[in-house]
C-alpha cells in the first residue's frame, strides 16, 4: 500500500499487489480500504531511534537492530532479554571446552 506516488506506479506489473490511496483526497481509499498509517507509524517510531546528531550511515544497522530490540522485548525485561541473547550468539565455554582446545594444541 502506498500513496500515488508516480515511482510506485509500476509495482503492479512488477508481480506485486499494489493498493493505493491518493491523500489529496481522503486517507483511506473508500473502495479499497488501502491506507498508509501503519507504515507511516512505524517509519515515525524508527526516525525517533536514531539521534539527531552525531548519527553515522555506517552505524544505521546498529540503529534499525536496535529499535527492532526494543519492539520486541518489553521495556521492565529488556535487560535480561539482552543478556539471555548474548548468551545465545556466545555460549560461555564450559570446562570440557576448553580441555578440548589445549589437547587440540598439543
Amino acid at each position: 500500500m502506498s500513496d500515488c506516488w508516480k515511482s510506485y506506479k509500476n509495482l503492479n506489473s512488477k508481480n506485486f499487489q499494489h493498493l493505493t490511496v491518493n491523500h489529496s483526497i481522503n486517507f483511506v481509499d473508500p473502495d479499497s480500504g488501502a491506507h498508509t498509517q501503519h507504515i507511516e507509524r512505524v517509519w515515525r517510531e524508527v526516525r525517533s531511534n536514531i539521534p539527531r546528531y552525531g548519527t553515522r550511515s555506517k552505524h544505521l544497522v546498529g540503529y534499525l537492530a536496535e529499535y527492532l530490540f526494543k519492539r520486541v522485548h518489553k521495556y521492565n525485561e529488556r535487560l535480561q532479554s539482552f543478556f539471555c541473547v548474548i548468551a545465545e550468539l556466545y555460549p560461555p565455554k564450559t570446562f570440557q571446552d576448553e580441555t578440548d582446545v589445549s589437547e587440540a594444541a598439543i
